[in-house]
């Protein structure tokens, strides 16, 4: 197999990234991050409601299963950290999510 250029420098930094997590594992390191807020079933029910006329509707427009969902809104299944943060857009401005998905700007 071929060395590469960018071989070395992924192996760096894979290897700096191990270094990282094993040192915050030990405490001696705090890494950033950022925690989305827990989103309770009727905080997402009230979102959709806001949005939507029904499930079926926000999956056309948003491209969220209605079935997954309507699980949230029953408090049957919690959304991701990456959903939640989805649904916080949708929440603040629709409109904005409406543009990235129909690709315009």
């Amino acid at each position: 197999m071929a060395k590469t250029d960018k071989a070395p420098a992924f192996g760096d930094a894979l290897l700096e990234g191990l270094r990282e997590a094993a040192a915050w594992k030990r405490g001696e390191v705090a890494l950033d991050t950022v925690n989305v807020d827990p989103m309770p079933a009727e905080r997402i029910r009230a979102i959709r409601r806001k949005v939507a006329k029904s499930a079926g509707d926000f999956e056309r427009r948003f491209g969220i299963p209605a079935a997954t969902l309507s699980n949230w809104e029953q408090g049957r299944r919690t959304p991701d950290p990456a959903a939640r943060v989805l649904l916080r857009v949708i929440e603040k401005d629709p409109e904005a999510v409406l543009r990235a998905l129909s690709g315009g700007t």
